[in-house]
């Protein structure tokens, strides 16, 4: 790892001082969802200190389209962030921009080389536990120690692309994640303690965490609103407050959280569940900020919200720590709730109705044709929450319709992609196969394909995934300028981010957990690539 991390690191540094020394406008260009939110605000605020100008536009996908309207701007510099990997031939091609940085973590598709300055891990052979917003930290990171602090970031960002997992009993981040996290906890940015797995913290009503937890699951309990009430109840902790309100986990007593949790494992050890006291992980508190933004889990919902709903200017304002932008979040993440909770309970009444147009199940797969009754930037979320109730030897598919036709989303459990199930290559095939394009990582991935061609996807996915070769249905056919931002509206193929595959310890790179210090000080020092790090 050591020596591919210092391959990836020198060139960040060609980035960093490309960006540094340029005397122009910075032109930025990073995805709209929360990995792409905190990818923009590192980058934007690394400029920021290096006294730089920028121009910063989200997008939902880099398509042909968006591409050409860069192509009709006048920059000198252009920057692409949490995106940008998979095309490389049409930026080289369409873009006449003396110098393009491309800052991303998926998989490579063209030729890098002349005016292309390609900042990706994979690149080194570093295909796991980096998001797109380490990838930016690690370039904020080379133009100098004082940018350590934007480490913060690279986890939520991390947190966002769903690469917290576990090895063993072990739940939380880790590889290169954990080197990253580990310079957020010496610059005072993040605190780690030990607690439930239970997303929702400090904005998530208690009974409903552990509705929604399927991970761990509560026999029992998950799934149901009413049996999570009567959990409660008769473990002897109030669901609601004084005055009525609900209480959250972080409002429960320390003995109510000892409750609460040895009556989780009793349920798991009565539902003959293996491992069943694993059910406590890292617990990441951003120490600057408050309310729906402490915890890093809550932050990373709260800027996926504000991207999906139309307001990622919002989501990196909040980054920034602007401060009016922190009054205006909690709508922005109710009407988020609302959109996704909505979409969940749809694909469930469509599963388990007796008959639906709009599910479909074969002895490969589960497949869920929405339409337009899912909402196209809000069709990755829902499904990444109910894959894990489905059959759990399944994939799931999901379209929905888009602004340039039908978008595609597809996950996977860690139990299948540790069988060898790839999704990345099964969404490439397929879109391919139905005229549109596809790619994304082994556990979540996704494609835009042209409207109409469901069915063509459907049968050449069925022909990639490993099993049976059936297509039979088998039930129920069942622009920050300083602080100005634009955000485009461009379609999206989905696959940010991978669920952790679940293996043991020795199966991953091993890092020392010193932070990322060890690689910017001596021993960079006479490689011409950048500043020292004295600091550090």
């Amino acid at each position: 790892m050591q020596e591919k991390l210092e391959l990836l690191i020198r060139q960040a540094k060609r980035a960093a001082d490309a960006m540094a020394a340029h005397s122009g406008t910075v032109r930025v260009v990073s995805h709209y969802d929360a990995d792409g939110i905190a990818s923009s605000a590192i980058i934007a605020r690394a400029l920021m200190r290096a006294g730089r100008r920028f121009r910063l536009t989200l997008v939902k996908q880099l398509t042909m389209n968006a591409i050409g309207a860069l192509a009709g701007e006048d920059n000198e510099m252009l920057v692409l962030l949490d995106l940008g990997s998979g095309q490389l031939d049409a930026i080289r091609s369409m873009l006449k921009v003396p110098l393009v940085i491309v800052a991303d973590h998926h998989q490579k598709e063209g030729e890098t080389g002349g005016g292309l300055v390609h900042v990706n891990p994979m690149d080194y052979g570093i295909s796991e536990d980096i998001s797109g917003s380490g990838v930016a930290y690690i370039i904020a990171r080379a133009f100098g120690a004082h940018n350590r602090d934007l480490s913060a970031l690279a986890i939520v960002g991390a947190i966002g692309d769903s690469q917290i997992g576990a090895i063993g009993e072990e739940w939380g981040l880790f590889g290169l994640n954990r080197e990253i996290l580990k310079d957020a906890v010496d610059a005072g940015k993040i605190r780690v303690t030990k607690g439930l797995r239970l997303w929702g913290r400090t904005t998530r009503p208690v009974h409903k965490a552990l509705e929604f937890t399927v991970d761990p699951y509560i026999p029992n309990v998950s799934g149901s609103e009413s049996s999570a009430i009567q959990f409660l109840q008769e473990l002897g902790i109030p669901p609601k407050k004084e005055d009525g309100g609900w209480r959250t986990l972080s409002d429960l007593t320390e003995d109510e959280q000892k409750r609460l949790a040895s009556g989780i494992i009793a349920e798991r050890v009565n539902g003959n569940h293996p491992n069943a006291e694993w059910i406590f992980g890292d617990v990441y508190e951003l120490v600057d900020k408050g309310g729906e933004c402490r915890d890093a889990n809550e932050f990373a919902t709260v800027l996926n919200a504000c991207g999906k709903t139309g307001a990622g200017y919002l989501g990196v304002e909040l980054c920034l720590d602007v401060e009016r932008a922190f009054g205006e979040v909690r709508p922005v993440l109710e009407k988020y709730r609302k959109t996704v909770g909505d979409a969940v309970r749809w694909i469930h009444r469509q599963i388990e109705a007796p008959e639906s147009a709009f599910a479909r199940k074969t002895a490969k797969a589960w497949y869920i044709l929405a339409g337009s009754r899912i909402n196209e930037n809000v069709i990755s979320n829902a499904l990444s929450i109910v894959e894990k109730s489905l059959a759990p030897g399944k994939p799931v598919f999901a379209f929905a319709d888009s602004e340039e036709g039908v978008k595609v989303s597809a996950r996977a459990g860690a139990g299948l992609v540790g069988s060898g199930i790839n999704l990345k290559d099964v969404v490439f095939g397929a879109a391919e196969k139905a005229g549109g394009q596809g790619g994304g990582h082994s556990g979540a991935a996704g494609a835009n394909i042209p409207a109409g061609s469901e069915e063509a996807f459907i049968a050449a996915a069925e022909g990639l995934l490993p099993g049976e070769d059936t297509n039979k249905s088998l039930g129920g056919d069942k622009n920050i300028n300083q602080g100005e931002i634009r955000i485009n509206s461009e379609a999206e193929a989905d696959g940010r981010g991978s669920e952790k595959e679940l293996k043991e310890t020795a199966g991953r790179e091993k890092v020392e957990r010193k932070g990322l210090v060890q690689y910017f000080g001596s021993r960079m020092a006479g490689q011409g690539q950048g500043r020292g790090d004295a600091g550090d």
